[in-house]
């Protein structure tokens, strides 16, 4: 299932340049992920962004640009989910940012607690569009525990 919206730049969000300020593409980035993730899960799940993959701006945006954010849930874990999204540039669909989102699903203590008995449906990673996403989200879970 793919979640999408659009945004529209306004002059707020711009930085001293005149272009999009990159941090709030990543907080619309981190937004547009969670509503992705949340939707398929039992209302009652407590997610918190533990990581954010491969941040990367391809292109300058400027005021009056319309945003599309176009995400996918591409992984779960035992605890943690993550979310794929892609961010284009409208009408052109200019791929401008794309990156992973990884949440872990709290208890009511603030413990992580397993995803599975919150997911609305099962998650099937054979699907073409999530198999390409697993092996790149797996390898980023790996550096992220080795660095910790």
């Amino acid at each position: 299932m793919i979640s999408e919206s659009t945004l529209l730049v306004r002059p707020e969000h711009l930085n001293h340049h005149g272009s999009l300020f990159g941090g709030r593409l990543l907080e619309w980035l981190d937004e547009q992920a969670y509503i992705a993730a949340i939707t398929r899960l039992d209302y009652r799940a407590n997610l918190v962004t533990v990581a954010i993959d491969n941040v990367e701006f391809h292109q300058q945006v400027r005021k009056g640009a319309v945003l599309r954010f176009r995400s996918m849930l591409v992984h779960v874990g035992r605890t943690s989910l993550t979310v794929h999204t892609e961010v284009a540039l409208m009408p052109s669909e200019l791929n401008i940012f794309e990156a992973y989102v990884t949440f872990v699903a709290l208890d009511a203590n603030n413990h992580p607690t397993p995803v599975a008995k919150l997911l609305l449906e099962a998650f099937k990673p054979r699907a073409p569009a999530i198999r390409k996403h697993w092996k790149v989200v797996e390898a980023g879970r790996l550096a992220r525990k080795r660095g910790q």
